[in-house]
């Protein structure tokens, strides 16, 4: 037989109100010598650590003035080139293509040269090498998806075109942004070109007169692709456009679908600021 539990009586005697002042004033008491006792045993105010990782440096900060917007576009026209070395190293692209290429090649090292001249120019030092943020969360990522691709041709010059198009939507802002009339006109002239780059590339994907013109301007429905890779035009729309660019590319995955990124035109967390080097 279970031994009862002796438990304590609950009492229907009320609490005073002398009573609960008294036994408050102890709390209160006991509270103020605890608090008296801990003044002197303060700790760090930081977040607490655990194990022996070493401690993370703050990062500097940034200014984003002219030399900083030079160095980045500069960062850019050699992760195009980065990008075509990739490309004709696949070994998919027909002799013309191939000559295209090398010519596009050519226009990007003369634009880095140039922009090198005008980063030196404005007391900045040149940025020499592809853009880190760009070749780590877009030119890398991009490169995986086209394993299988069932038309690698097709993805290689879905790739060119949409660094050339951010390329042109880039030096279109730094028009905006720059503050020296002369640097502006340099972008105009930079932009130019990127864009001419990509209206051909355009032109080859989507095949001609087709790839002219986006039908959406002329008040027509563009025609859909059994691929489901986005057509591209010379003329994409009634003024440049500016911002993020869709692109799709490599095989079908078991739902049907395809790699899609979208990659943007640079911002501060893209940006190749004075502290940073090749």
């Amino acid at each position: 037989m279970s031994r009862p539990v002796d438990r304590p009586a609950i009492t229907s005697t009320p609490i005073g109100r002398r009573r609960l002042l008294r036994n408050g004033g102890v709390v209160l008491s006991l509270g103020a010598i605890a608090a008296a006792c801990g003044e002197d045993r303060a700790g760090p105010q930081e977040p607490g650590r655990v194990g022996n990782a070493p401690a993370p440096e703050p990062l500097p900060d940034g200014e984003v003035n002219d030399v900083v917007l030079l160095r980045t576009a500069q960062s850019l026209e050699f992760t195009a080139i980065e990008v075509y070395d990739v490309a004709v190293g696949l070994d998919v692209l027909d002799a013309a293509t191939l000559d295209v290429v090398a010519r596009f090649v050519d226009d990007h090292t003369g634009h880095a040269d140039r922009l090198g001249e005008l980063i030196t120019g404005a007391g900045g030092e040149e940025f020499r090498c592809p853009n880190p943020w760009y070749m780590e969360r877009a030119v890398g990522p991009i490169l995986e998806a086209v394993e299988g691709s069932d038309d690698l041709v097709r993805d290689v010059l879905q790739i060119a075109h949409v660094f050339e198009a951010v390329a042109a939507a880039t030096y279109q802002e730094l028009v905006r942004n720059l503050t020296e009339p002369d640097l502006r006109y340099e972008s105009m002239l930079i932009g130019a070109d990127e864009n001419r780059h990509a209206a051909t590339l355009a032109m080859a994907l989507t095949g001609t007169p087709e790839g002219y013109v986006n039908p959406v301007l002329l008040g027509e429905e563009p025609a859909a692709d059994p691929t489901d890779v986005p057509l591209q035009y010379a003329i994409p729309s009634q003024f440049g456009q500016l911002g993020t660019r869709e692109l799709v590319v490599g095989p079908r995955d078991e739902g049907g679908g395809r790699f899609s990124i979208i990659v943007q035109t640079p911002a501060e967390n893209s940006f190749v600021y004075d502290f940073m080097s090749c």
